[in-house]
């Protein structure tokens, strides 16, 4: 009978911010369905508080990492204000671990990439071998020539 082991079904979210950030390391806890809403309505929030400030279109972007991307030809302020409250969204999505301050201690290119990273890991994990004892069957490809 096949089985599920939770607890080996999707790598944990281990990170590390080193050598950028001194003594930032260690593994997220798996956020709950409220810190998933919250990221979400955090992120609409922010959305909307910096409307007609944002190029167009981008209230409609629901991706934080595609947001940073057309963000650049902003002011400076704009700018470090939307990454100030990205971090802070993030954050809060880690059970603030990394903290915020972290979050904004990293390189800019760096930040992105960890964003992006996280938000695939946790809106698509990929599932890791482990995850239950049932065998994998391996279909024949079909047949082209019927």
């Amino acid at each position: 009978m096949a089985g599920f082991d939770a607890g080996s079904v999707v790598e944990p979210l281990n990170y590390t911010f080193e050598p950028h950030v001194k003594g930032a390391a260690g593994t997220i806890r798996e956020p709950t369905d409220a810190q998933l809403q919250e990221f979400y309505q955090g992120i609409k929030t922010m959305l909307a508080d910096f409307k007609g400030k944002l190029p167009e279109g981008a209230d409609s972007i629901s991706d934080p990492t595609e947001l940073m991307g057309i963000i650049e030809d902003l002011d400076f302020e704009v700018i470090a204000a939307i990454t100030d409250r990205v971090a802070g969204i993030y954050s809060g999505l880690c059970s603030d671990h990394p903290s915020k301050a972290q979050i904004l201690k990293l390189p800019p290119r760096i930040r992105n990439v960890f964003f992006g990273w996280l938000q695939q890991e946790v809106m698509s994990p990929e599932v890791v071998g482990g995850g239950g004892n049932a065998q994998v069957l391996t279909l024949p490809p079909a047949a082209a020539a019927r």
